[in-house]
């Protein structure tokens, strides 16, 4: 049996509790990335009794870890083989949960992992530095996209077993490409009348 197709209104609110969700993760990351930097500058200049203070204009190094009083690594900042900047955060188990970096073409990247090291929620810019977060089921298969398109429109893009429904703010399309069938466009209001 078929569902009943979803109503403009219906889209409409799924469109901006996607965009609260980009913006909150936006601020979350924020927040993250600034509590792990501030974590790893205390920790070099927080004085110990078994440590003498470092004083120093430059300090460099190739990799940054920030390790707990168990000697655990919880985060590190280091550059990747090609040479650009990267910041994990670490979990308990010591698994990467949080992964922030650069491409070599300089768009910055944030990628939430599971447990397993699997990439669940990716936000990022592409080479136009329009901005995107695709999310991703356990197998990782990406079921949402919300992104700004090349007309600096917002387009969703929504994955399931049956196929995907694709949103576009531009120029008012849905449509839904089921697996193994033709591409159906789903009619609008405006386009009906």
């Amino acid at each position: 049996m078929l569902k009943a197709e979803p109503t403009l209104e219906t889209l409409a609110t799924q469109i901006q509790r996607q965009d609260r969700l980009l913006k909150a993760t936006r601020w979350s990351v924020l927040g993250a990335t600034i509590m792990a930097a501030t974590a790893i500058l205390a920790s070099q200049w927080h004085p110990t009794v078994n440590a003498s203070v470092l004083k120093a204009k430059t300090l460099s190094v190739e990799t940054i870890a920030l390790r707990n009083d168990t000697g655990k690594i919880i985060a590190l900042i280091s550059s990747t083989s090609d040479g650009t900047p990267h910041i994990s955060l670490f979990d308990s188990r010591e698994k990467v949960r949080l992964s922030i970096g650069l491409r070599q073409d300089g768009a910055p990247s944030i990628s939430l992992l599971d447990t397993e090291q699997g990439s669940r929620a990716v936000l990022s810019l592409n080479d136009h530095q329009d901005a995107s977060l695709t999310m991703f089921n356990a197998t990782k298969l990406p079921r949402a996209t919300l992104a700004v398109d090349a007309a600096s429109s917002g387009h969703m893009v929504l994955y399931g077993s049956g196929g995907g429904l694709n949103l576009s703010a531009f120029d008012g399309r849905v449509q839904w490409n089921p697996v193994g069938g033709a591409v159906q466009n789903v009619q609008t209001t405006k386009e009906a009348n």
